[in-house]
């Protein structure tokens, strides 16, 4: 009861992929029902992925820089422009790509599997 966790700016923890920057969000806090992180997308092409991302719950995203293709199992692509939001469901495979000159950069919030 009462629990908050600050994140400077920059202060996140960190987890580089090849295809992604992730910063966590929040990381200090134990037992979140959401995980939130800022990801700098890197991959400019689908091809840059072995297999689909995918992980348990569900997925609130928002572009906060740049332009991106969301890449889903069941879906066409989608272009997402800055300021553009999708909620799915995180298990239904899915890949980012910027397609901005720059690095595009999003906003995720993730539930864990066990929240309905």
């Amino acid at each position: 009861m009462g629990r908050r966790d600050l994140t400077r700016k920059g202060k996140g923890q960190l987890h580089p992929t090849p295809t992604y920057e992730h910063e966590l969000l929040g990381h200090q806090l134990a037992q979140k029902r959401m995980i939130p992180f800022k990801t700098i997308v890197r991959a400019r092409s689908f091809d840059e992925y072995h297999q689909w991302v995918r992980h348990d719950g569900e997925e609130f995203l928002m572009v906060l820089h740049g332009d991106v293709m969301l890449y889903t199992e069941f879906y066409a692509p989608l272009v997402l422009e800055e300021g553009d939001s999708i909620y799915f469901d995180s298990d239904m495979g899915h890949a980012l790509v910027s397609t901005s000159q720059d690095d595009a950069i999003v906003l995720s919030v993730c539930t864990r599997g066990d929240v309905a």
